[in-house]
């Protein structure tokens, strides 16, 4: 694309869909654990000390944003990131969060 080309609207509706998605401190620390390994709730509750209500409603707004999937396991249902390139934006996000602190 070129220097000062505009994306479709629909383009950046997304890409706010998804900022938003993100935009909690429980939604990027689910997001963290899930880059490393596919986790059940109860993992993720242990991991940000929180209900497995409310680890479960913060899944829900990840899968609706299209950046969680979900796969039964037996018993247990497992969640993982749904893009691989999910852990190179949270690694950004980190990397400008950490000069913001400067």
């Amino acid at each position: 694309m070129q220097a000062g080309a505009r994306h479709p609207m629909n383009s950046y509706q997304s890409e706010a869909a998804i900022m938003r998605a993100m935009a909690h401190p429980v939604r990027l620390q689910i997001l963290e654990t899930l880059a490393h390994q596919s986790v059940c709730v109860c993992e993720l509750q242990s991991v940000t000390h929180r209900r497995q209500a409310y680890v479960s409603q913060q899944l829900s707004i990840l899968r609706a944003a299209g950046m969680v999937s979900s796969e039964k396991e037996g018993l247990q249902v497992r969640y993982r990131l749904t893009w691989p390139d999910t852990d190179r934006l949270l690694e950004i996000i980190r990397l400008v969060g950490a000069r913001r602190l400067e």
